[in-house]
């Protein structure tokens, strides 16, 4: 029966990748999401100093600063999706990958007990035969 140590290497080696993909896929979201969190946070702090100031001049700023944010939080919320369907194509992967590591380490492990067994009902055959050897050398 063939070695399967190097196929489990190899497989194992498999899911660390596509973790680190996941790993980085996540954080890229969680960078974008503060970016986000952060315009939020500058746009509230803008509006709460228009409400202070209520000139025709801050006013006109404002309204082109809100719409420059909100293209900015339009465009990383479809940054966000794009890496969310990548994220989701990545888990379905990891996935895969998993089951499949698994699969060889259980075929790997059945193979080993079975061995294992053999090698248990050789020795005991062996037993059994120089048992039966040494009393029938008994008996004579």
């Amino acid at each position: 029966m063939a070695d399967l140590d190097s196929l489990i290497r190899l497989k194992r080696h498999n899911v660390e990748e596509k973790q680190k993909v996941l790993a980085d896929l996540f954080r890229q979201i969680e960078r974008f999401e503060a970016k986000k969190e952060e315009l939020l946070a500058r746009l509230q702090k803008e509006r709460e100093a228009l409400e202070e100031n209520l000139s025709l001049e801050t006013r006109e700023y404002y309204g082109r600063f809100e719409g420059v944010i909100r293209t900015d939080i339009e465009r990383i919320d479809a940054e966000v999706a794009k890496l969310e369907t990548r994220l989701t194509i990545a888990q379905d992967e990891m996935r895969d990958a998993f089951a499949d590591m698994k699969r060889v380490e259980i075929v790997h492990r059945r193979r080993q007990e079975e061995e294992a067994s053999e090698i248990k009902n050789k020795e005991s055959g062996e037993l059994d035969e120089i048992g039966i050897e040494g009393f029938r050398r008994k008996g004579e």
